[in-house]
């Protein structure tokens, strides 16, 4: 089944094209001919854009989630129920690709990426989310990219330049307003404190895919990866049964929704994208997460941003613009030479 079929109402229909991805025509047909007083029925491009848009919306949309479901369920359990769904639904993907177990010298390394990109990185978003806004979390989480490109720097030489450090320097600063304006007066907050340990260690994630990302392709390592990380939460399952009797319904329903958009759709989704369109402008959409997750958190939660928290934000979002740009500019100087 193609990816798009989770875009639109009807599982059959798919839409391929030719060309450059910015200025082909979208066609679709439907695999069954005997639906055809369907086809057509929806427009290819608004199946474009549903793919574009809900991996960001279900993002967005995840850290609000979070806080909802921590009504009913400790950190741990959200991180488990919400892995065992969404790996669940990827391997069962994979399997109707053919789904193949990885090579047995990559294990320890598709173990360390589930270490740091799961456990080291959801659970601590999780423990962080208690304490601080959903919009506030979103907008620390969104500096992920500025770890990745200082630990790229220390660990495997990649060079940063001038705008690249301005940008460094604009995030942390816009990141220290924002763990203050979670704290008590003008005190930090430690769950501000957890949420920049998570970007940080996925940044060790995003460092260390690479390799195994060209062997595997994105789905077939985000499934080992998944897979990998909820067996190592498993030992901590011992109290999910109870947690889930006694959890109200609305954090009940933002678990499994976070472990079938958030987590598994929407990565099925993003990585088709990724595979189609030119990375740099599909990774931009990205900026629009914090954006929806403050909208949200006002709408679902009552969660008011304050005035030094809208500013730590755009400083944090602008400097994390400066570092992705300079390192997209670097990649495409290396590419030329």
């Amino acid at each position: 089944m193609h990816p798009l079929a989770f875009a639109c109402p009807c599982p059959y229909l798919f839409f391929w094209g030719r060309g450059d991805p910015f200025e082909r025509n979208f066609v679709f047909f439907m695999s069954d001919k005997r639906t055809t007083p369907f086809k057509g029925a929806l427009n290819p491009r608004i199946l474009v854009i549903l793919a574009l848009a809900l991996p960001i919306i279900s993002w967005g949309s995840a850290f609000p989630s979070i806080r909802i479901a921590l009504r009913g369920y400790t950190p741990v359990e959200i991180a488990l129920v919400r892995f065992i769904i969404g790996s669940s639904i990827l391997i069962l993907w994979s399997s109707l690709k053919g789904f193949r177990l990885p090579d047995r010298a990559d294990i320890p390394m598709i173990c360390f990426l589930s270490l740091t990109g799961i456990v080291m990185y959801h659970l601590p978003l999780n423990i962080g989310s208690r304490t601080i806004t959903a919009g506030t979390v979103s907008l620390l989480n969104a500096t992920a990219p500025v770890f990745t490109a200082l630990l790229s720097c220390v660990l495997i030489g990649e060079r940063i330049h001038f705008n690249g450090w301005a940008g460094i320097v604009l995030s942390f600063l816009g990141a220290s307003l924002l763990a203050f304006s979670g704290g008590e007066g003008f005190s930090i907050s430690f769950g501000a404190l957890w949420v920049l340990f998570a970007a940080f260690s996925e940044s060790f994630y995003f460092i260390y895919q690479k390799g195994l990302l060209i062997k595997y392709g994105a789905l077939r390592l985000t499934s080992y990866v998944f897979a990998a990380g909820t067996l190592m939460i498993l030992p901590f399952s011992g109290g999910l049964v109870k947690a889930a009797v006694a959890a109200p319904v609305v954090s009940t329903v933002a678990v499994v929704y976070m472990g079938i958009f958030p987590t598994a759709i929407a990565y099925v989704l993003w990585a088709y994208d990724m595979s189609i369109f030119p990375a740099s402008k599909v990774a931009s959409l990205l900026y629009l997460s914090p954006v929806l997750s403050i909208i949200l958190g006002w709408y679902w939660l009552d969660e008011i941003p304050t005035g030094l928290s809208i500013m730590g934000g755009v400083l944090a979002i602008l400097g994390v613009f400066l570092v992705q740009n300079a390192r997209i500019k670097a990649s495409e100087r290396e590419k030329k030479s």
